[in-house]
């Protein structure tokens, strides 16, 4: 029996389709930050900036979140998230039209404004998803929900790509700029918010983030230290392959390829932690396998690198459906909101000074193998992580 009637707010339209159209939103979420790495190659050689300059424009996209994401999910506890949504679609719309005139000044800008939409999109989201779907259904809801960025990522590196040496920077940009309008259009047209629960509004304004527990903190320091590291390497692996000597539509597939396989074994992830009971393993063994990934990919000679691209691919696909649901199950069910902008903000936090991190430690040493070492390195602290939290949760 379908006990959503029961337990859930109804509304308009299938849960399913709310679940689609927040993947394709964060698809779009997914496009505006990753249009960077095709473009590397023309930013650093046509427009002159150093691979450091690249990883800040990377960064300026998560800069908001530092600050914005703890708000917005309050904001979207308070008043609902469907305004929030339409606010954060909306400016990732306008930040990518700001970066046309491709002068360093406008790209700063556009960047910063799209990322403001974007560390608020990324807590309304999965909020949205934890008030929809609930037991077995929601580890598969967040599996699916999940491979919205590493479609994203495969398209930015493929399709923008090609985009970027057939027809230019300004396509790319227009491109990006499109996926966010369109969701923008579908998310006014057919998401109609539930009805607040006015005792769990009253409760979560006078709340504070001490009242949401040590477990969201835990998760969201794993979920950082993850993300530092599989950023940094979808960042600058295109342009680490073709300046290993390999072709650029080689060097973009290689790139991609550990999101191909993760869209398969993502949603797969999410639905076997219901089953199985699967919490902790997940980011552990992740991680793990894909701290040792990076450091094999080392030697893009071989032609073993396909097997460890896709030996990265198994590891991040473990990742993302346990912190999202982790965190959506470590907080009082009243103050998600609050708990999914907490996670974003530390991650956001420490992509922005993470990536360009990595990017001038390659250009201290004028090649991608101290970068790759210390990817593997964070990535590695981020099994480390999920020991340290299972332990520290399990103390009453």
């Amino acid at each position: 029996m379908d006990t959503h009637k029961k337990t859930l707010p109804s509304t308009p339209v299938s849960r399913w389709w709310i679940l689609f159209l927040l993947h394709f939103s964060v698809l779009a979420f997914a496009l505006n930050l990753q249009m960077i790495p095709p473009l590397l190659p023309r930013l650093v050689f046509e427009l002159g900036l150093t691979h450091t300059q690249a990883g800040l424009l990377m960064g300026l996209f998560t800069l908001p979140g530092i600050f914005l994401a703890i708000p917005g999910g309050r904001m979207a506890d308070i008043m609902g998230p469907r305004g929030v949504a339409l606010w954060s679609l909306a400016l990732m719309t306008v930040g990518a039209v700001v970066m046309l005139p491709l002068h360093p000044g406008f790209l700063y800008a556009g960047r910063l404004c799209s990322g403001i939409g974007g560390a608020v999109l990324v807590v309304v989201a999965p909020q949205i998803i934890t008030r929809t779907f609930q037991g077995r259904e929601l580890g598969l809801a967040m599996g699916i929900f999940n491979t919205a960025v590493p479609i994203g990522t495969i398209a930015a590196f493929n399709l923008l790509g090609f985009l970027a040496e057939g027809f230019g920077t300004p396509v790319v940009i227009m491109t990006a700029a499109s996926f966010s309008f369109l969701s923008l259009v579908a998310f006014f047209l057919t998401y109609a918010q539930p009805p607040l629960d006015q005792k769990s509004v009253t409760t979560v304004a006078a709340g504070t983030l001490k009242g949401l527990g040590k477990g969201i903190w835990l998760v969201s320091l794993v979920w950082v230290l993850f993300n530092i590291s599989i950023l940094a390497y979808f960042t600058y692996a295109i342009d680490y392959f073709t300046g290993a000597g390999l072709a650029g539509s080689t060097g973009r597939f290689l790139s991609s390829l550990p999101m191909i396989l993760s869209i398969i074994l993502t949603p797969a992830a999410g639905f076997a932690m219901h089953r199985y009971g699967l919490r902790w393993s997940l980011p552990l063994v992740g991680c793990g396998i894909s701290s040792a990934a990076i450091i094999l990919i080392l030697d893009p000679g071989k032609t073993m690198v396909v097997v460890w691209s896709i030996l990265l691919g198994v590891g991040i696909s473990m990742v993302p459906p346990a912190v999202f649901t982790i965190a959506g199950e470590v907080v009082p069910p009243s103050r998600t909101g609050v708990g999914y902008g907490l996670l974003t903000a530390i991650f956001n936090l420490g992509i922005f000074f993470g990536i360009p991190m990595i990017g001038n430690a390659r250009d201290l040493a004028s090649d991608y193998r101290s970068s790759f070492f210390l990817m593997a390195l964070i990535m590695g602290m981020g099994a480390a992580m999920s020991i340290i939290s299972v332990r520290l949760l399990s103390r009453r």
